[in-house]
């Protein structure tokens, strides 16, 4: 599988997913809000709703990864298990657990794959290593941590032209979906041949806190992307990005666009997507105010990014980059108050299949009427427990390659 992505809307053609596991079980009323959900989605509609999504792109000749296979064949190579198990215990500062984890003496691969989503309490532990470590406080004493929001895939890493970036993330909570996706595309022969060229595990100073999610990144061309400074990706790591861009050849222009720093807008990718060339959906509320717009460009020194202050205005921007007149299409047509409503609910949000044709939510009826209105084909899917972590389409999938 040789990565290539180049815009936000050629056809796609390969997708890497998660189908949502036993960490959504995991959650609670009380720790859901640790976890970054608003709720507790029902594990099985919620697992037919995506399950429903991904049949949706494989219909439409996507081939589709689902990254806890993957996962299992990577745990198969006993040097890559030991080092992702390592790399994982290490950032829960639980690493006497490491050996055992590794060793396959209580769990078999496909366990241990379950355990690195869903974790493992205090109790189970015990139970099948008769080892007690950390404090017994209950059925819900977490000696490994879920990670309910692995089903957001966008995340974790985002291919930019024939390489990928791994995410460093902003929330402990969601570390490990970094490591586990960063293990896959290091270690499965599917991917291993393509180059990461940012946080790799060879890359131990873009730690934090150089915090970098695959939501806020959007490519816009071959030549230039923006990525989102907000509420989870630093300025300083959008510099220190773009000059590792610069110094592999992958792009020209990186555009720094600031967006306010809240949980309600928490990647550029929710208030802000790319349908067709030179046609874009965004919420008006916070798109209309961006400024102090920074553009990055090849410094005099190799992998140093010049960071230049923006006198043009984010539509001077995209119709530059798009060489057109650029269409905008608003969050339910900027119409009060629904247009913040389906903002919430992941309107903007919109992942393309292909020029002017996206996935979109149910229930964002408004702005599907006024995508439809503008030339594009909404393919409409089920999202009533899958809105409830708060990601739309886009934010469900990682793009691994688009026809050019």
């Amino acid at each position: 599988m040789q990565f290539q992505i180049d815009s936000e809307y050629d056809r796609l053609t390969a997708v890497l997913v998660h189908r949502p596991g036993g960490e959504i079980d995991r959650l609670t009323h009380d720790n859901c809000k640790r976890f970054l959900f608003e709720d507790v989605p029902y594990l099985r509609r919620l697992q037919e709703e995506h399950d429903a999504f991904v049949a949706k792109m494989r219909d439409n000749d996507v081939e589709v990864f689902v990254l806890g296979e993957l996962l299992k064949d990577v745990l198969a190579d006993e040097e890559a298990r030991s080092r992702l198990v390592g790399c994982v215990c290490e950032a829960a500062a639980i690493p006497a657990i490491a050996d055992e984890l590794t060793s396959l003496n209580h769990w078999d691969i496909p366990q241990l794959a379950e355990i690195l989503f869903a974790g493992v309490t205090v109790p189970e532990y015990m139970k099948k290593t008769g080892q007690r470590i950390g404090e017994d406080r209950g059925e819900d004493a977490f000696l490994l941590t879920p990670v309910p929001n692995a089903y957001f895939s966008r995340d974790p890493a985002v291919v930019v032209r024939n390489t990928a970036i791994s995410s460093k993330m902003h929330y402990r909570e969601r570390v490990r979906e970094t490591l586990i996706v960063r293990s896959v595309l290091e270690n499965h022969p599917d991917f291993r041949e393509n180059a990461i060229v940012y946080g790799g595990t060879n890359e131990p100073t873009e730690d934090r806190p150089f915090t970098v999610e695959g939501g806020d990144i959007i490519v816009l061309s071959k030549d230039a992307i923006l990525i989102g400074a907000s509420e989870r990706t630093r300025s300083e790591t959008i510099e220190r990005l773009a000059g590792k861009c610069f110094a592999a050849g992958q792009i020209r222009r990186v555009y720094e666009i600031p967006i306010p720093s809240e949980r309600a807008f928490m990647h550029l990718d929710t208030v802000f997507t790319v349908v067709d060339h030179g046609k874009v959906l965004w919420f008006g509320d916070v798109m209309d105010g961006i400024k102090y717009i920074h553009r990055y460009e090849p410094g005099d020194e190799v992998g140093v990014a010049r960071r230049i202050p923006e006198s043009r205005g984010f539509v001077e921007i995209l119709q530059a980059e798009f060489g057109r007149d650029v269409t905008v299409i608003n969050t339910a047509g900027g119409v009060r108050p629904h247009a913040a409503k389906e903002q919430r609910m992941d309107g903007a949000n919109a992942l393309a299949l292909a020029p002017s044709v996206v996935f979109t939510y149910e229930r964002n009826e408004h702005t599907t009427r006024e995508l439809e209105e503008n030339g594009v084909q909404c393919i409409v899917i089920d999202d009533a427990e899958l809105v409830r972590g708060l990601g739309g389409p886009r934010c469900m999938t990682m793009p691994l390659r688009r026809e050019r």
